[in-house]
């Protein structure tokens, strides 16, 4: 058996460090070689796709490559999760992902991926949630759709972009608070979600204002109630849950970017730097207006934050609902 003294096993273990060191210096200095991907747990039409088609021309013009966004839907996020997760660490393959996937779904399903295997590069946009039901509903605000879902027990449903998704997690803290029984039908997105109220196959559908507004706006969805902290400017006639004394029933949608953990420091240091850029151009918050969102930059520390807080507080309410876990 070869015996190394102290002194030489740290001397190599320097050696070895220096040269990890120096590789991942020349990956960053390389970086990006090639096209970067967006990967998008929800198909096109969703607050999570919706930001990440604002944010990538921007990303593109700084890194000098194409950034192109992919949509891998299924699992209520789960299946571009571990995708993303599992993609090789050199940066070219980043996630885009609403709060759901990070925070609620891992309270609520055995998933095969964990938060720890992302690194945050940085939130970047909020989405206010709202509640809607059809145009044609009989029930028109939301004391008559109340009224109208506890004279119809079990007889009403609602849709989601999946089991433990933004969306459903809203539709059960809106149950528990009205005491109201309606039937879950979950989706693989906000798209397939508006397609099936607009068709009538669920009652009622909750989202962000990013996706939905142009049917309030159309009459075509009648907003019944909101998420958002205070009364939106763009819609001053729909309530809020917290005016309503329901203010633990306010979750929004947030979203961020993140690469996969094992990502080398310099290029995670070269994402964050070129993040924190574009959240100070315009073009961001323009382009977040447009889709009805609106820009709420984080740098690392403070979204690992934001998704510790959410995580911790969306357990005790997981709890308070007795959700069982998938």
């Amino acid at each position: 058996m070869i015996r190394l003294s102290t002194t030489r096993m740290v001397s190599l273990l320097l050696v070895l460090l220096a040269s990890v060191t120096v590789a991942g210096e020349a990956a960053a200095a390389e970086y990006p070689s090639r096209e970067v991907e967006f990967i998008v747990s929800f198909p096109a039409g969703g607050p999570a796709d919706s930001g990440a088609r604002v944010l990538a021309p921007l990303m593109s013009s700084l890194l000098k490559q194409n950034v192109v966004v992919v949509n891998k839907p299924g699992g209520g996020g789960a299946v571009g999760a571990d995708f993303a997760a599992k993609a090789k660490p050199d940066g070219h393959t980043l996630y885009v992902s609403t709060n759901s996937v990070l925070t609620i779904s891992p309270h609520l399903k055995k998933l095969p991926y964990k938060r720890s295997d992302f690194t945050p590069i940085g939130a970047f946009a909020v989405d206010l949630g709202v509640i809607t039901v059809r145009g044609t509903s009989p029930a028109k605000t939301l004391e008559e759709f109340v009224g109208y879902a506890k004279k119809n027990p079990g007889k009403l449903n609602y849709g989601s972009a999946g089991y433990g998704t933004v969306s459903f997690f809203t539709m059960e803290l809106f149950k528990l608070a009205y005491g109201l029984d309606l039937v879950h039908v979950p989706f693989q997105g906000t798209g397939p979600v508006k397609n099936a109220i607009m068709g009538g196959h669920v009652t009622v559908a909750t989202s962000g204002f990013g996706s939905l507004s142009p049917l309030i706006r159309s009459g075509d969805l009648v907003a019944l109630v909101t998420t958002a902290p205070k009364r939106v400017a763009a819609f001053p006639n729909v309530p809020t849950m917290t005016e309503k004394g329901f203010p633990d029933a306010s979750l929004n949608i947030w979203m961020g970017l993140y690469a996969p953990a094992a990502t080398p420091k310099p290029i995670v240091e070269q994402l964050v730097k070129a993040m924190a850029q574009v959240a100070k151009d315009p073009a961001l918050a323009a382009g977040l207006e447009k889709a009805g969102m609106h820009l709420d930059y984080r740098d690392p520390a403070g979204t690992a934050k934001l998704l510790e807080t959410e995580t911790t507080a969306v357990g005790k309410v997981v709890e308070k609902l007795k959700l069982p876990k998938e």
